[in-house]
This record gives structure tokens, sequence and C-alpha cells, in this order.
């Protein structure tokens, strides 16, 4: 977090198991507006690799925008893969 600038990274890591039964969504829906609302943040940013579309389509429902893209930043599995910069702000948060 760096308050002084008024955000903050964001991020969740599930075990395999655990995926696509709504604990991520839960999970980050809950820190989020604990960011905004009590700690009166005005942005939440994360990174995620461009691969990864089950992250990807999970932020972007929740809110987040992408912002940017690092090109081929990322090795993994024997190939290049992108990283996504995706940001949301207190005024687009909806809860």
């Amino acid at each position: 977090m760096e308050y002084a600038h008024g955000r903050a990274s964001i991020g969740i890591l599930l075990s395999s198991e655990s995926r696509g039964q709504g604990y991520g969504q839960m999970a980050m829906e809950q820190m989020i507006d604990l960011g905004f609302k009590q700690l009166r943040l005005n942005k939440i940013y994360l990174t995620t690799r461009g691969i990864n579309e089950q992250a990807i389509a999970l932020y972007e429902k929740i809110g987040f925008v992408t912002e940017g893209k690092l090109r081929n930043h990322a090795y993994v599995d024997g190939k290049y893969v992108d990283t996504y910069f995706m940001g949301i702000l207190a005024s687009e948060w909806k809860k």
C-alpha cells in the first residue's frame, strides 16, 4: 500500500481445487471494499499474466480495467507471455 499516493496493489492465489467456486471473487471484493471504504484509497491495481484468462475474466467482472500490457514480459513453460496491468478507481467501485 502506498498511502501517500492513495493506492495499493492486490493479489490472490488459490489452490487449484478452490478455483471456480467463487472464493476468489468473494476475497477480492471484500479486500477492495475495505480498501476504498475504510482505508479511503483512490486506486487498487494488480498484475496478471495474459495467459491467465480465468483471472482476467474475474477481474473484469469485478470492475478492473486493463491499463497496460508489457509484451513478452514473463517466461512461462518455455515461452514468453504478456503481463497485464489492471486497475479500479474508488469512483468506479459499485459496492
